[in-house]
């Protein structure tokens, strides 16, 4: 890892602390970080016992890899290889970017979990490279390596390599700020946003920081810029349209979104629901014999909902970091974007999707790096840990007992 750390090099040429050596140390954080996550999921899904699935009716993807096509890998997988069912209308909670692009990978043979696998490996690629240089310009070489390292090995990053749209939508939406704060191509930016619309909705919310970046060098951008702006929310725009052709109503992927348990809450409310589920799940935590071989979903739940709860400490903490460390526009877009899951709880798990969601969150790793880059053996105690929680996390995962 030390020597991961030290294998930057700045050329003669570059701007100070641009480093020419950053495909590279992605490549070699990306290949590490991936058997890591691979390795494991492999080995527990071989080994481990499966958890009883809460919806009996999920059937889950077939073909090689398929444990890392469950929960809403599983719908994804139907919407690939089946499209959207008007007499299944809880696909259209579904966004349509990554599935349709699991499709046409299917196309060339090989089943959906095969293909999920394969995008969301290239998109974490990107992902960490975008993120790299966003850092890199912000902070320097140093914090672009940490930024990278934390973002590669964080708990749930077991998801840049599952049939999820966690890799995907961090591709996009990093590499829409990467376009427009780096290469200051906004037509660029406004492109990869429209992507990002069409893989989440929560993609619009790009147009935060971009705005404020056009803000800013008006000048350098021009009138044109705006058409980029435009750009961002007609993946949002176009999945709509869709709907309203095929289903008769434009939005009604948030009623199916609401079908999931999800909905709109005061905060007060969240948490205080969230920190009784976390006191009483918080004694599994001691018994990892039932949470790794009991075929009840009791205990992984119970585990779940105390974790969530270090999450969301961690998550309140990064935030106040981006107001201080951040571009105003990407400090209120990184906000914004971890409210959701704290504003729609489910019931059984307050804090459902917080410990996914802040890993598609990308600017929480640029301050995360930031911090971390100033100490050495804080950031490697930090990937000790994480790496540790990935890993249980992970066989979690492909055993159907956490969706995190």
């Amino acid at each position: 890892m030390k020597r991961l750390l030290e294998s930057g090099t700045t050329s003669a040429g570059a701007k100070p602390g641009y480093s020419t050596s950053a495909p590279t140390f992605v490549l070699a954080v990306f290949v590490l970080s991936r058997l890591l996550f691979l390795g494991v999921g492999a080995l527990a899904a071989a080994m481990l016992p499966r958890a009883v699935k809460l919806d009996p009716t999920l059937r889950e993807a077939t073909g090689i890899l398929n444990y890392w096509a469950l929960w809403d890998g599983v719908w994804y997988s139907v919407i690939a290889t089946q499209g959207y069912l008007l007499e299944i209308p809880t696909t259209t909670a579904f966004f349509p970017a990554f599935p349709l692009t699991v499709r046409a990978g299917t196309a060339l043979g090989g089943g959906p979990a095969l293909w999920g696998v394969l995008i969301s490996l290239a998109a974490a690629a990107f992902s960490m490279y975008f993120l790299y240089r966003i850092a890199e310009k912000l902070y320097g070489v140093k914090a672009a390596r940490a930024a990278v390292l934390t973002f590669a090995f964080f708990p749930t990053a077991f998801f840049l390599n599952a049939v999820y749209t966690e890799a995907m939508f961090v591709a996009l939406t990093a590499g829409s700020f990467w376009a427009a704060h780096v290469r200051r191509n906004l037509l660029l930016a406004g492109f990869l946003g429209a992507l990002a619309t069409a893989t989440r909705n929560t993609g619009v919310l790009l147009l935060i920081p971009l705005v404020y970046e056009w803000l800013r060098h008006r000048q350098e951008f021009g009138w044109r810029g705006m058409l980029g702006l435009a750009l961002v929310p007609s993946g949002l725009v176009g999945y709509m349209t869709f709907l309203w052709i095929r289903f008769g109503d434009p939005l009604i992927f948030v009623q199916q979104q609401r079908s999931f348990g999800r909905t709109l809450t005061d905060p007060g409310t969240a948490l205080l629901t969230a920190w009784v589920r976390a006191g009483e799940g918080a004694r599994w935590l001691l018994d990892p014999a039932a949470l790794f071989f009991d075929p009840s979903f009791e205990p992984s739940l119970g585990v779940y909902n105390a974790a969530s709860m270090g999450f969301l400490v961690l998550l309140i903490l990064l935030v106040g970091a981006c107001f201080v460390l951040l571009p105003p526009g990407l400090a209120v877009y990184a906000s914004l974007s971890s409210l959701i899951p704290i504003l729609t709880p489910p019931l059984t798990a307050p804090l459902m999707g917080l410990p996914r969601f802040m890993l598609g969150t990308f600017p929480l790793f640029l301050v995360l790096g930031f911090i971390l880059s100033r100490s050495r053996p804080a950031l490697y105690v930090w990937l000790l840990v994480s790496g540790g929680l990935g890993v249980a996390f992970t066989a979690l995962f492909v055993t159907w007992r956490v969706m995190l």
